[in-house]
Formats: structure tokens, C-alpha cells, sequence
């Protein structure tokens, strides 16, 4: 009797870490959605409504950082919604963290790449620096 109840106690367990993942889940889709609608908005206003010169570095810090949060939360989507296709539900979650992750450093890179060249200081031996270091952040999350 001792065995079925632990086994019924265990599947209990497993029903709801499915539930936690899933609901996780939804979370990061969620804001993930909600930051590409507000930055691409945020986007289309400050390129056709004002000129770089009108709104200050403040206001150019702010587009690219609107940049930022765009190409990353779109490439998420993007990479996650072709990815999701092929899987089972119990990967989803740690599939869509990968594509976060790797959403984030390619935006980052293409962000910093593209400011570089806005300000006149794009060298190539600086942009594969910074890739190295990129590199070098995925490798160490792909083996810890």
C-alpha cells in the first residue's frame, strides 16, 4: 500500500513541476510579446516622428537600447515559434530559454555594432573582440 501511495504522491509531484514549467513558460512568451510590441513602437515613433539631432544622445541612447529589446524579443519569437514545431512539451521551456539566450547575444552584438558605427569608432579588431567575448559568455553557458 506504501508503494502506490508514494507513487501517486510522485506523480503529483511531476503533475505539478509540468504546471510550474508551463506557467513559466507563458510568462516569458508574455513579456517577451509585450516588449517587442512596446519597443517597436517605441521605434517606429522616434524614427518618423523626430530626427537624431532633435532628440539628444539621451534620446539615441534610448533607440538603441529600443533596438535592443526588439531584436531580441523578436529573434526569440522568431527562432522559438520554427523550434517548437518539432518538441515535446517537456523541452519547450528549456528550448525557449536557448533561444532567449542566444536571441540576446546576437542582438547585443548587432546593437553595440551599429552604435560603434554611429559614433565612427567601428574597427573589425574591436567587433571580433567583442565577439570572442560573446563567444566565450555562450560557451561557458552551454557547458555549466
Amino acid at each position: 500500500m506504501c508503494i502506490r501511495l508514494e507513487s501517486a504522491v510522485e506523480s503529483c509531484d511531476n503533475k505539478y513541476m509540468r504546471l510550474a514549467d508551463v506557467n513559466r513558460k507563458v510568462l516569458i512568451l508574455s513579456l517577451t510579446i509585450f516588449l517587442a510590441l512596446l519597443s517597436a513602437s517605441l521605434l517606429v515613433f522616434l524614427i518618423f516622428a523626430t530626427a537624431p539631432r532633435d532628440i539628444g544622445p539621451t534620446g539615441v541612447t534610448i533607440w538603441f537600447i529600443a533596438l535592443f529589446i526588439f531584436l531580441s524579443s523578436f529573434g526569440t519569437l522568431l527562432r522559438y515559434s520554427i523550434r517548437v514545431r518539432s518538441l515535446e512539451s517537456e523541452k519547450q521551456l528549456s528550448t525557449l530559454q536557448r533561444q532567449l539566450r542566444s536571441s540576446v547575444a546576437f542582438s547585443l552584438f548587432m546593437t553595440v555594432a551599429l552604435a560603434m558605427q554611429s559614433l565612427r569608432m567601428l574597427n573589425i579588431g574591436d567587433l571580433m573582440l567583442f565577439l570572442l567575448i560573446l563567444g566565450i559568455i555562450e560557451l561557458y553557458f552551454r557547458t555549466k
